[in-house]
């Protein structure tokens, strides 16, 4: 049986605006004309549901950059999951996940808790006020911090630097994109070692204890003590502020729904896993091959990038009928959105930012009658991350 040509084209423009703004008729033109192609740079592309599910967790499949890649800022965590397959993977995510039982992180997300009600108790009804920075990234970066046991002020230039560390992973990095990256990194990376220094001054029994006395002990090296830091304190508000703050525009722009949302509390964990399978904060993910195999008819050698479109599959209507819409009533045993990513790399911090959402939305729930839209939020997104820059919106208060 002859092998299938793969189709040579830009059928996802990563760089046109429309693009970025709103990918979903490309998503559905490649689903059903190109499931998989051949971008201009080598990349296969793989777009629909059932194909990214079975190909996308292969063991064959690394995490790990070819030689052939250039290095770019993100190699500064080299040393971390993010650039690790298993079995070392397994063995250094085993460090940090006992810190992210659902037992402990009900204890982290009770500062996610106090941080939102210390910010209502500041505001007042129809008052103006940037609710990605106050109801998303504050309180999510302080249950990180929690876990770390460090202090949480600060975070408004770590989420800023995150949103620049984020833009390097687009498909077509510009240089001046990376290079504003690593000075993100730089500006993380100094922050990171007043936190050590911090630690090291005022001991106690958080995360970065741990670490520390890891190091100190010879079980792994100040680097990966260091990079492993950078990792979770630099991004422990930016993923799960996106859904905090998608569902909150979503809530002001769709009323009923939040109504439902507060008086049918056995509709929660429905809507907020529609809230995850259509806002992703992370698009697509890729990996390389690492022996030869075939995709869909096509031949794929190793070293060969494949791309696979998370954002495109969570809203595939084959999988997903009615695609656009927030529907709470799918059926449980409707297939699962894979926005947390799939197989040995699933998002290390999926249990937090999902107690962090739950935590946040009870506490509105229990405060705001209604949120409003004051102007057309500002994002920063690329073909590869989407984040808030500002969400303008006023509440009614219960109290």
């Amino acid at each position: 049986m002859s092998k299938v040509v793969p189709e040579t084209g830009d059928f996802l423009p990563w760089n046109d605006p429309a693009y970025i703004a709103n990918p979903f008729p490309w998503y559905e033109d490649a689903r059903k004309n190109h499931p998989i192609y051949r971008s201009s740079d080598g990349t296969y592309i793989v777009t629909r549901y059932e194909d990214i599910v079975k190909y996308g967790k292969l063991p064959s499949l690394s995490i790990v950059d070819p030689e052939w890649v250039p290095p770019g800022p993100w190699k500064v965590l080299s040393k971390t999951v993010l650039f690790m397959d298993p079995p070392k993977h397994t063995e250094v995510r085993r460090r940090t996940n006992k810190w992210f039982t659902p037992k402990l992180v009900n204890r982290w997300v009770e500062a996610s808790k106090d941080f939102v009600n210390d910010r209502l108790n500041e505001l007042r009804s129809g008052e103006t006020f940037d609710a990605n920075m106050l109801l998303g990234v504050g309180p999510t970066h302080a249950a990180m911090c929690s876990a770390l046991q460090v202090p949480p002020h600060g975070f408004e230039p770590v989420i800023f630097s995150m949103h620049k560390t984020m833009a390097a992973l687009a498909a077509n990095a510009s240089e001046r994109v990376n290079f504003e990256a690593a000075e993100a990194f730089e500006y993380m990376s100094n922050r990171v070692s007043e936190i050590i220094a911090y630690k090291r001054a005022n001991p106690g029994d958080g995360m970065v204890d741990a670490l520390i006395k890891a190091q100190d002990e010879g079980e792994i090296s100040e680097d990966e003590l260091f990079q492993s830091l950078v990792l979770f304190w630099g991004s422990g508000g930016h993923n799960p502020s996106y859904i905090v703050s998608s569902g909150i525009e979503y809530f002001a722009r769709h009323p009923e729904v939040y109504e439902m949302y507060r008086s049918q509390p056995e509709q929660r964990t429905a809507i907020i896993n529609e809230l995850f399978r259509l806002y992703p904060p992370e698009l697509s993910f890729a990996r390389y091959a690492t022996e030869p195999f075939e995709m869909l008819g096509v031949q794929i050698n190793p070293g060969e990038r494949i791309r696979f479109i998370i954002d495109s599959a969570n809203r595939d209507d084959e999988v997903f009928p009615n695609p656009e819409a927030l529907d709470p009533t799918r059926p449980p045993q409707a297939a699962q959105n894979i926005s947390f990513g799939m197989g040995a790399h699933q998002c290390a911090g999926q249990v937090i930012s999902r107690a962090e959402v739950e935590t946040i939305f009870r506490v509105l729930t229990e405060r705001v009658a209604s949120f409003k839209l004051e102007g057309t939020p500002l994002m920063d997104n690329s073909d590869r991350s989407r984040a808030y820059v500002n969400l303008p919106v006023s509440v009614q208060k219960l109290s």
